[in-house]
């Protein structure tokens, strides 16, 4: 029993001490094989991912794709690989290139619309097959023994000759009014649409252009709908870069409407496909991250996108650390500088620019993956890691061998300034990441440090998780003004600045001031015109973003009395404040009723004006029901000026979130009472002590040693208790043992 409890205490000392664990990283999200031209569908709450398979050889100079790979996922986390299909279950197509590809779901039946060549040499060159299944894995037959599209059915371009390839790279699109559309190209962009049974063309096949370009349409077109905007995206130039135009029908016409993603290191083509799951929108595409990756040899990975409420698609950043896993700041002691690599080189800077060059994804160590050691892969940079190169620190892309995997691991160990810190040693001997005068990065033994502070750092998290906002919603009348703070969170997170977006520009003007000290952005909203409207806050990656919601009411509306009247809420704390003037009154009573959303009376008061006729009532609400909160305020004789405002449905997490709080204001209160009763104490004892002046100094220092102790945080107070009963259990346990076996000698 004894060894039982010794072994659980130090087996929770051990987790206690443990500092962080480390995954590998997410992006590309499939590893055990090179993928290409990926495409996804749901199904049943099951997403299928549909891949080339990349499997030339290191030293190949064109593709070999003999099979599609069909991959599925829960969680966009684990992927697994359902089955393969290989490119002769078209009969007519020849050679290795079972090219892009797109699957889509109609009335219980899959359809897969494809890439091969074509074998008949009356039309040579590239061209489009559709398959057919009861399953998205299995059973995919040729649905028409025949190429839906071949290079004979278009025109062309004059770079391509007799052999074409404008026959590539096939999407497909039913529109809400259940009309299938196919879309493809390479160079010369198509659109045609399908008759009902999706495996035929209706009516002609259309070329098209995207209207005010900058660039050159090169393939891979893919077709999505959100919000009533139709969106096309597709690779342009060479080396690719991913780029988007919008229209507002599947018809076109089309305009250009940015870019998306620039180009990616040693791969000239790039691929995006678009997938909605669970309330978010992410863009599937490919690169060259895995070890020994290149043209012929890609790897897909996943990132979220991102729409601004004007209808434009945000710039995508690829990253290692991709949708499930946070990314990481390497902190320089004692200086607010950090690691950062800018254009392949490594620094030691403060933050500025793009907080990306500062970002790293922390992976298990290339070489090994005991605790205590890690690699420092490149965040936007996915494939690059932090390698030393003899005496010196680059950032290099895994070349697969065993050498680079040890010059890219790390040990971590407590840090030679503050063993709170961190600091880390090569793998094969011990010298030390450190900060040099110039403010490169450089290896030194510790024998050669100028000071440890250049060889400590610590890990923080450099994403934001939460954009938050003193008030949610603002019924205002025209012409009076409102202040509400906005706040990026967690406070390490490295870029706390907001983009701010209005609806309706005629109803409000908005002013911010993003303030550095506090890192807090107030925004000054000003009512122009009666309406509603809503102001987006969004994070500048895009990743988070949270709403205000603004009624702006006609000043005729108002009692004559009445004026300025501001109301706002919080539906994360249900805090209200309603604020207003009384005229030029001073010392009138103005009364306030709130009913909730059920009609039931949740706040009734009076206040009185000040002397400038000023008035402001602030509470919390009683009900935990969301919707329409209805405002009734009375001055003098005047009817009840009458308005609302709006408590929104929080999801879990900010539920979670203001449980913390109000755990945290419990404490506080307990806090509060403690302090009462130490004070009633005190003062009793002070009342009816005789003892010396020296005495009573000396209790008074007692209770503040004891109040100090009350102090500690709650956590690192478990902890102490925690080892020390550990301590104590191993001790007596020992003690047994000694006592045990004493006696035991003693009998023989």
């Amino acid at each position: 029993m004894f060894n039982k409890i010794i072994g659980l205490c130090l087996m929770l000392t051990f987790i206690s001490l443990v500092t962080a664990t480390y995954v590998q990283a997410d992006n590309p999200i499939i590893k055990d094989e090179f993928s290409a031209d990926p495409a996804a569908i749901t199904h049943d709450g099951k997403v299928y991912l549909y891949t080339g398979h990349d499997q030339a050889e290191i030293d190949d100079d064109y593709y070999v794709l003999r099979e599609w790979s069909i991959y599925s996922s829960e969680n966009l986390k684990d992927w697994e690989l359902e089955g393969r299909v290989p490119r002769d279950i078209f009969e007519w197509a020849i050679n290795d290139t079972a090219w892009a590809s797109q699957a889509i779901e109609k009335d219980g039946k899959f359809y897969w619309y494809t890439t091969v060549e074509n074998g008949d040499s009356a039309a040579p060159g590239m061209a489009i097959g559709v398959a057919v299944s009861d399953h998205p894995v299995t059973g995919w037959e040729d649905a028409i023994g025949a190429p839906l599209v071949k290079s004979t059915d278009t025109e062309n371009p004059d770079n391509m000759g007799a052999w074409s390839w404008d026959d590539i790279d096939p999407t497909v699109f039913i529109d809400d009014d259940g009309q299938a559309y196919l879309y493809w190209g390479n160079t010369h962009v198509y659109y045609a649409k399908l008759k009902d049974n999706m495996i035929e063309l209706e009516g002609d096949i259309h070329r098209f252009d995207i209207e005010n370009m900058p660039g050159t349409f090169t393939e891979a077109p893919w077709i999505h709908k959100q919000n009533g905007i139709y969106y096309l995206l597709f690779a342009m130039n060479f080396p690719e870069e991913l780029a988007y135009a919008t229209s507002d029908s599947p018809e076109g016409p089309w305009e250009y409407g940015g870019k998306l993603m620039d180009e990616l290191p040693f791969t000239g083509t790039s691929h995006p496909a678009v997938l909605e799951y669970e309330g978010e929108t992410y863009m599937i595409y490919h690169n060259a991250a895995l070890p020994t990756g290149g043209d012929y040899r890609r790897s897909v990975a996943i990132d979220k996108l991102h729409f601004t409420p004007d209808g434009k698609i945000r710039k995508v950043i690829p990253t290692a650390s991709g949708i499930t896993h946070d990314s990481y700041a390497i902190e320089s002691y004692n200086e607010s500088r950090y690691v950062r690599h800018l254009n392949n080189s490594l620094r030691v800077d403060p933050l500025e620019g793009d907080t990306y060059e500062f970002k790293w994804h922390i992976v298990d160590g290339l070489a090994s993956d005991d605790e205590g050691f890690l690699s420092f892969q490149s965040e936007n940079n996915p494939g690059f890691y932090l390698v030393r190169d003899g005496s010196t620190l680059n950032l290099a892309k895994h070349d697969g061998t065993a050498s680079f995997e040890e010059r890219a691991t790390f040990k971590e160990v407590p840090g030679l300034a503050d063993e709170s810190w961190s600091s880390y040693e090569t793998f094969h001997d011990s010298l030390y990441l450190s900060k040099a005068s110039d403010n490169t990065l450089q290896l030194l033994a510790e024998n050669s440090l100028e000071h440890e502070g250049n060889a400590t750092f610590r890990l923080s998290n450099a994403d934001v998780k939460e954009v938050s906002v003193s008030k949610d919603g603002l019924v205002m009348l025209e012409n009076s003004t409102a202040i509400v703070s906005a706040t990026v969170l967690p406070e390490e997170a490295l870029r706390k600045e907001l983009e701010i977006f209005v609806e309706d520009e005629d109803i409000i003007d908005v002013t911010t001031d993003y303030q550095n000290q506090t890192a807090e952005t107030k925004l000054t909203i000003k009512g122009k015109q009666e309406g509603m409207t809503t102001i987006t806050l969004s994070t500048l990656d895009g990743n988070h973003q949270t709403t205000i919601d603004v009624e702006v009411k006609s000043i005729d509306t108002t009692p004559a009395s009445l004026e300025d009247i501001i109301v706002s809420a919080s539906s994360k704390t249900k805090n209200v404040q309603i604020t207003g003037t009384l005229g030029e009154t001073a010392g009138k009573n103005v009364t306030l009723k709130v009913e909730n959303p059920n009609g039931e009376v949740d706040y009734l008061d009076q206040v009185s004006s000040n002397d400038s006729g000023e008035f402001s009532f602030n509470f919390r609400l009683q009900s935990k029901l969301t919707g329409d909160y209805h405002v009734f305020l009375g001055a003098n004789e005047n009817d009840p000026y009458e308005t609302t405002f709006t408590i929104k449905k929080q999801d879990s997490a900010d539920k979670g979130r203001d449980k913390e709080e109000k755990d945290k204001q419990k404490d506080k209160d307990k806090d509060k009472e403690k302090d009462k009763d130490k004070n009633k104490k005190d003062n009793d004892h002070n009342e009816s002590s005789s003892s010396s002046d020296q005495e009573s100094d000396q209790g008074q220092k007692s209770d503040s040693e004891k109040q100090g102790n009350q102090d500690l945080p709650d956590t690192a107070t478990n902890l102490f208790n925690l080892m020390l009963i550990g301590g104590l259990l191993i001790i007596i346990g020992l003690t047994a043992t000694f006592v045990v076996r004493k006696r035991k000698e003693e009998a023989r």
